[in-house]
């Protein structure tokens, strides 16, 4: 026959046992929670200070957005108003174009790589586009000047066969259109053509068709 008084003393080992289980399953819990609630906590913080410390504006509205300025691309400076060429003398007389011909004066064919502008002397030259000037070269054994003048998109004008205004000189800027001197007598190598102005532009030290921003020709 079996002894009932047992039975208190299993009883209390499995509420024991169950008790135990049932602490265990509440601390992992806990824990889990604990391990769960820093991880949201982290990823709400990291959250915040994104949006706190490196807030980006929306973008505007279409209606809204600033007018974008006459900015060439590649760096290029704009061609209208002061940075377009105007020829360099007035009441325009093209005598030679910037082309293989024949050299009068020389009795030989070469490329002439400038523009040529016949005109009685005391002419008025003109800058033809805004610049500063490089160099005012004189000589005594020469009859005339030969100005050089620098300009944006680098571009470098020459004008030869001229009287330079008094105290043109280097590094001085000039405007489109001013005075920078009169043509003078001819001589040298082309004094066969007769009083002209030698017009040359050369773009980033090499020689150019001076056509290329007058338009004279294709007017």
């Amino acid at each position: 026959m079996k002894d009932k008084t047992q039975n208190p003393t299993k009883r209390r080992k499995l509420w024991y046992w169950l008790s135990a289980a049932a602490f265990l399953l509440i601390v992992a819990a806990i824990t889990l929670g604990l391990i769960f609630g820093l991880r949201g906590n982290r990823q709400t913080l990291s959250a915040d200070n994104f949006q706190q410390g490196s807030e980006v504006p929306p973008p505007p509205a279409e209606d809204n957005k600033p007018e974008e300025e006459d900015k060439p691309s590649g760096g290029e400076q704009n061609t209208s108003s002061q940075y377009e060429f105007i020829a360099p003398i007035k009441d325009v007389s093209l005598i030679k174009s910037h082309e293989f011909n024949w050299d009068k004066t020389m009795s030989w064919y070469c490329l002439h790589q400038a523009m040529d502008f016949g005109a009685p002397v005391g002419t008025e030259v003109l800058a033809a586009v805004d610049g500063k000037i490089v160099s005012v070269v004189t000589s005594d054994m020469l009859d005339y000047a030969v100005i050089e003048i620098e300009h944006a998109n680098n571009l470098t004008t020459v004008y030869k066969f001229i009287d330079p205004v008094e105290d043109l000189r280097a590094g001085q800027e000039v405007s489109r259109g001013q005075v920078i001197g009169r043509i003078a007598s001819a001589s040298g190598v082309e004094h066969e053509d007769g009083d002209h102005l030698h017009f040359e532009v050369w773009k980033a030290g090499e020689p150019v068709d001076p056509d290329e921003y007058l338009n004279l020709i294709s007017k």
